[in-house]
């Protein structure tokens, strides 16, 4: 078997990663990216299934509870604007995936219609959720 495959595998534990962001098939990048480095320095087939099962497990197991515990921390001590009011700094087009917002403490935020409508720069909104690192916002 190629080692290219386990950058394949690697590739794809990635890809569902980056749209699932539940700290879940990174693991298993790891674990790919190692079993192609054993593969292409020429180690056996079996030694790369048990380099990729040993790291992937092991990364899963060890390191996803210390990384979501440190997110979560982190997400105690952020301030977070929902409810608060902000200004339309850049056209909220959800359509287009557009559009920033700023709030009274003069951040500027990602931001997303809650009823899918368009908002012009200068319009006064409500922030209603936080998705992410968008704010869920409505006009006043």
């Amino acid at each position: 078997m190629s080692p290219f495959v386990w950058l394949a595998i690697a590739a794809i534990a990635a890809i569902v990663e980056v749209f699932s962001w539940g700290l879940f098939t990174m693991w298993f990048v790891i674990g790919g990216l190692l079993a192609f480095v054993v593969g292409f320095l020429g180690g056996p087939l079996w030694l790369q299934i048990v380099v990729f099962l040993v790291v992937s497990v092991a990364c899963l197991l060890l390191l996803r509870p210390l990384i979501l515990k440190h997110r979560k921390q982190g997400e105690e001590f952020e301030a977070t604007p929902v409810g608060g009011t902000a200004v339309v700094v850049e056209r909220i087009d959800n359509g287009a995936h557009v559009g920033r917002v700023e709030t009274s403490d003069h951040m500027t935020w990602a931001a997303i219609s809650a009823d899918d409508s368009i908002l012009e720069p200068g319009t006064r909104v409500r922030v209603t959720d936080k998705k992410s690192i968008k704010l869920v916002v409505e006009r006043i």
